[in-house]
């Protein structure tokens, strides 16, 4: 049976745990001792019914404790974690063993932090310990493999298996990050491009009746938009096939200020609002692609303007501290804590209406994987909502 090594239980007490009982932000905190582990492993392997569950069926299958420890899984889970290094999983969560950004969060792994709260797969497990029928939830795991951010939307399935004197619960983990991406681009996209086409076609029948220098600007401002998101979603479908060619150059900062200013003066998120970029000319320059770049900050200035209310500022800042070139976005809003842990999630938005929740997932995936920088927020009632792109000292 595909089971763990449990020679290694003993390896990382951090993922393993004991018997004590820490805080937790959502599901239960306790963990089985070493002991009993091995008791409960001492039921499972070997079970053919357990054995049967592990074989038949394809995808990630994990046997888990009633304190979500995994016992045992498929032969694909070892195949997907060995490729990671991680040969000895017995005793960890399903998060801990995938290496879910958000694990290392709570304050006794997986399913103990905030954003754990909005985890599909640890409300599939709790769910199923109260009923006999399965129950289904997406989730959505952003994990590092080989150095790298990988973001996974799985449809998880748990199910309780009784077996005599233990209950167990079984999590299947089916992979349906295809599916969803197609899913975003007809949602968000063509609901976009629509919209777009739609205020093309009304200015140009204003220009048919009449020559207007306001219609012939608004024409052009459109197809400039919706060039832009053609190119985004371009972009970002080779960013995820890691198909991107990286230039990097010496950064002209007021060209690349004039490129921001220009990309905003006549977009629909900036009515009734004023932008401000800051980029000194006296400074060093940064290192970078240009393209990739202005991507990412147009992505940080439109998510501060869609957040900001008529008449506010945002601030658009390029400073170096300690050697680092360094980007920030500045808005008043601020983001809620239930908000926050799900910022950089692929498709999650706050808005009621198709067409978003690709930006700050893209600022993430582009600066990480292709830069070799970071983004992060901070945000506050007092100072706002601050977004940095920060870029490496040296290339």
């Amino acid at each position: 049976m595909a089971s763990g090594n449990r020679d290694g239980m003993e390896h990382d007490d951090s993922k393993r745990g004991d018997a004590r009982s820490p805080e937790t932000f959502f599901a239960p905190a306790e963990r089985a001792s070493h002991e009993a582990i091995r008791e409960q492993m001492a039921k499972v392997v070997g079970n053919p019914v357990v054995e049967t569950l592990l074989e038949a069926f394809c995808g990630h299958v994990l046997v888990l404790n009633q304190q979500r420890q995994i016992l045992a899984a498929s032969p694909e889970f070892h195949a997907a974690l060995a490729e990671s290094g991680i040969r000895d999983f017995v005793g960890m969560r399903p998060g801990e063993a995938l290496s879910c950004e958000h694990a290392a969060e709570g304050p006794a792994g997986c399913g103990t932090s905030r954003a754990c709260a909005h985890c599909g797969a640890v409300a599939a497990i709790l769910a199923a310990q109260c009923c006999l029928g399965p129950v289904y939830e997406e989730c959505w795991i952003s994990m590092r493999r080989n150095h790298k951010r990988e973001s996974i939307e799985f449809r998880a399935k748990a199910t309780l298996l009784r077996l005599p004197e233990t209950d167990l619960i079984v999590l299947a983990l089916h992979d349906i990050s295809d599916k969803k991406r197609r899913g975003v681009l007809e949602q968000s996209f063509l609901h976009d491009a629509r919209n777009v086409l739609a205020g093309i076609m009304n200015w140009s029948e204003i220009l048919q009746q009449e020559p207007s220098k306001e219609a012939a600007a608004s024409i052009q401002a459109l197809a400039l938009q919706l060039r832009d998101q053609i190119s985004e979603h371009s972009l970002l479908a080779q960013a995820e096939k890691g198909a991107l060619a990286v230039s990097r150059v010496a950064i002209d900062l007021a060209d690349l200020a004039r490129a921001v200013n220009e990309t905003f003066s006549r977009h629909p998120s900036g009515e009734g609002k004023m932008l401000v970029v800051r980029f000194p000319s006296d400074g060093p320059p940064p290192i970078s692609d240009r393209v990739l770049l202005l991507r990412i900050l147009s992505n940080m200035v439109v998510n501060a303007l869609e957040a900001s209310s008529k008449g506010a500022t945002v601030d658009v800042r390029y400073e170096v501290r300690d050697g680092g070139p360094m980007f920030t976005v500045h808005n008043a809003g601020l983001i809620s804590a239930t908000v926050a842990p799900r910022i950089f999630q692929r498709s999650f938005t706050t808005k009621s209406e198709p067409g978003h929740g690709l930006g700050t997932y893209s600022m993430r995936l582009l600066a990480e994987q292709y830069l070799g920088g970071s983004v992060s927020f901070t945000s506050t009632a007092e100072a706002g909502t601050i977004f940095t792109l920060a870029l490496p000292r040296k290339i």
